[in-house]
């Protein structure tokens, strides 16, 4: 076959050589491969990890990881206001959401720096 230029002088095609590329992209799979199972592991793993939160030092709130309220616990006087109840009720959950956000996003950046072949 003959070999196509451009007009710059480069090949387009025939005759090229790609014996590289297989073994790169196999290895680049096998990665990828054990990237989704190790994420997959760490996924299972958020079922045990915990975070809390304490408002107020009358509310606290324990989650896990798989966003899963765990525990709720609070003073029976705070009942006696709502309003504010409700308040620090919003503000326990807004921060508990917040904890696990933060430890799902830096553990799975953790596990895919690991595996990322240009870093």
């Amino acid at each position: 076959m003959k070999k196509l230029k451009s007009f710059g002088g480069r090949n387009l095609g025939g005759g090229g050589s790609s014996q590289g590329i297989p073994k790169n992209f196999a290895e680049l799979q096998r990665l990828q491969m054990k990237m989704e199972e190790e994420l997959k592991a760490l996924e299972e793993s958020f079922q045990q990890e915990e975070v809390q939160v304490e408002v107020g030092g009358a509310l606290k709130i324990i989650a896990t990881c798989d966003r899963k309220i765990k525990e709720l616990v609070y003073e029976k006087d705070l009942l006696e206001d709502l309003d504010m109840f409700n308040d620090m009720l919003k503000t326990a959950m807004n921060e508990i959401w917040e904890k696990v956000e933060a430890v799902r996003e830096e553990k799975t950046n953790a596990v895919i720096a690991k595996y990322n072949p240009l870093g």
